[in-house]
């Protein structure tokens, strides 16, 4: 399972995958090229990075990157195709990048919290079946509009 949080989630994060027996995790650092706090950048360090978890069971997920390490520090792309939908929408391509990584073709992607569905998209990109479930209405409705005009109808 692949999750994002803040970084002062991390460590309630690991303690609950723990007691849902998700006893191993990774932790993971997205390193931006650019930070939302600008405005503040002459009077304090500002922060670029978002941050996430790798949590499992027993086993080491497989990893697909042709034979060569995985880092846990990715760059964070931009993403200027993707319309935004949601305020803490994830780039496209690091989605991409990341269901490269710890899926296999034809494997199932869940999003819990699908947003703005660039989750989805980026798993149809990728040649994966992908489910997700968003309860405001408003995304829900502007992720399936993104859905249907980037996807072809056959993975929709």
């Amino acid at each position: 399972m692949v999750l994002f949080c803040a970084f002062e989630q991390l460590q309630y994060y690991i303690d609950l995958g723990k007691k849902y027996g998700l006893m191993h995790y990774i932790p993971l650092v997205f390193r931006k090229n650019f930070s939302a706090q600008v405005l503040k950048a002459n009077m304090k360090i500002v922060g670029n990075c978002e941050y996430g978890l790798v949590l499992y069971k027993d086993k080491l997920p497989k990893f697909n990157n042709n034979g060569m390490m995985v880092f846990n520090c990715f760059d964070w792309p931009r993403d200027t195709k993707t319309p935004k939908i949601h305020p803490t929408q994830k780039p496209v391509p690091l989605l991409e990048r990341l269901i490269e990584i710890f899926t296999d073709p034809n494997d199932v992607v869940i999003d819990p919290c699908a947003g703005s569905g660039s989750s989805l998209l980026a798993a149809a990109n990728c040649g994966r079946r992908a489910y997700g479930f968003e309860i405001k209405k408003d995304f829900f409705a502007d992720a399936q509009k993104l859905l249907r005009t980037c996807v072809q109808p056959k993975l929709f």
